[in-house]
């Protein structure tokens, strides 16, 4: 008889947990868009693209309510090392959007993103430098595209 009730109770548990979860991600779902991103044809916005897709989980065949027209540039300049005897290059990475609602036509939102410069490494090989600099304006694609999520996710937040 003992066992007969430890079953009952842990069953009883596993389905109030499992009612309170799918509670939880119907609430989560009430907030999710889908947002057309489109960027111009190169290589970085392309990167910035890809990236922006998968962090809103944007799938091809649903209507989209929302088009997102973003570029990104990046800016660099000349930086002394810590010690002072290196020149560094900063490069910034600059995203520039306006969100559109795609049932009125009117712009929502618009502004730029900045992101934290990083430096380069200081090496004598034109190739490293290339490769360093390449290697930067990815991480800062990635950086810079998760800065406008979060951004664009709290304006859809002020919508709702």
């Amino acid at each position: 008889m003992f066992f007969i009730k430890i079953k009952v109770l842990i069953c009883f548990l596993l389905l109030l947990s499992g009612c309170e979860f799918s509670k939880y991600q119907s609430t989560n779902l009430k907030y999710t868009h889908n947002i057309n991103i489109e960027t111009p044809n190169n290589k970085y916005d392309m990167l910035l693209k890809k990236h922006l897709d998968r962090l809103f989980n944007n799938r091809p065949k649903k209507d989209t309510n929302f088009i997102l027209k973003s570029n990104i540039s990046f800016t660099s300049n000349e930086t002394l090392s810590v010690s002072g005897l290196n020149v560094l290059q900063s490069t910034k990475g600059t995203v520039r959007y306006s969100l559109i609602d795609s049932k009125s036509g009117k712009i929502l939102m618009s502004g730029s993103v900045v992101t934290f410069p990083a430096l380069s490494s200081s090496s004598s090989s034109l190739y490293t430098n290339d490769v360093s600099l390449q290697h930067i304006k990815e991480r800062l694609i990635l950086s810079s595209a998760k800065k406008l999520y979060l951004k664009i996710k709290l304006i859809m937040k002020k919508l709702n």
